[in-house]
């Protein structure tokens, strides 16, 4: 176990027991060389699981994005999470960004990150300019944001080339929907999705987070849990869990370049239509 040692953070960072006691100090519990009793801390463990879990639908409290990949089966319907197409412990509550990779006889992705062999190998172009090599092409997929739009979809059983994709977080596992739906074995599905946060931790756990989140967990949840001792968290406490949050926020902010909708520049669109804007894409 990895953990504090006389105050000092481990390899993993601080031990939840440790950033529990210092939270509940600021509010004056254990304080004055006392400690805090054992349902104190049973508490702050139940406040800190349910802060995480808050704090992980929050892109901006979440230190990074995760790229994960499944094989096209020619489905319409593809499931992320647990057993799902997409096996992973917790379904996202939304996706990122997404991309389809047109595989060109290349490996398949293993984790979905980008890797040396995404890029080595010759590039070959064939007399048609196409590539003839062996290395994947990655097509980005416009997001359709509410089902709403993906329900005016008039033909939604239509089979080309993907060009949008619509994430539907249903629970206990999401839904992936590639429209038009692709051919299977030739196409890979890439979803982009915030990295989960420690859940269910222990009293006994280490926080492995990075550092800057130790001051905010520890403020923040001394905030939360003044009330449970007939306090308002003092301005000193509030100042602090803000300013903990803010560094957080400047750090983990990414803002994506600006882009118009596809039915803003229709010429560009490659699957227009006359009647598409009806579509609302």
């Amino acid at each position: 176990m990895s953990g504090s040692l006389n105050g000092t953070p481990g390899a993993s960072g601080y031990l939840v027991s440790d950033l529990i006691s210092m939270s509940l100090r600021q509010i004056g519990i254990g304080a004055m060389g006392t400690t805090a009793s054992a349902p104190d801390l049973s508490d702050g463990v139940m406040h800190l699981n349910m802060m995480l879990a808050q704090w992980q639908r929050k892109r901006w409290l979440v230190p990074n994005l995760i790229d994960r990949a499944f094989m096209s089966t020619g489905k319409s319907v593809y499931y992320v999470g647990p057993g799902g197409d997409l096996d992973i412990p917790v379904r996202p509550d939304k996706i990122e960004a997404a991309y389809a990779r047109l595989l060109n006889g290349a490996p398949q992705s293993v984790s979905g990150q980008f890797s040396q062999s995404d890029f080595d190998g010759d590039f070959l172009v064939s007399e048609d300019g196409l590539n003839a090599g062996v290395q994947p092409i990655d097509y980005g997929l416009e997001i359709i944001q509410s089902y709403e739009d993906y329900a005016g979809l008039g033909l939604k059983a239509l089979r080309s080339w993907p060009n949008y994709a619509y994430y539907n977080p249903a629970f206990p596992m999401g839904e992936f929907r590639p429209w038009p739906i692709s051919a299977p074995d030739i196409w890979e599905f890439h979803i982009v999705f915030k990295s989960p946060l420690p859940s269910s931790v222990a009293l006994t756990d280490a926080i492995n987070l990075p550092p800057e989140y130790w001051d905010a967990i520890m403020w923040t949840l001394a905030a939360r849990m003044a009330p449970s001792y007939g306090q308002e968290a003092s301005p000193t406490v509030v100042a602090n869990a803000k300013a903990a949050l803010t560094t957080i926020r400047a750090s983990n902010t990414q803002v994506p370049t600006l882009g118009m909708p596809s039915i803003l520049t229709p010429i560009n669109n490659p699957f227009y239509w006359p009647g598409l804007e009806i579509q609302r894409l």
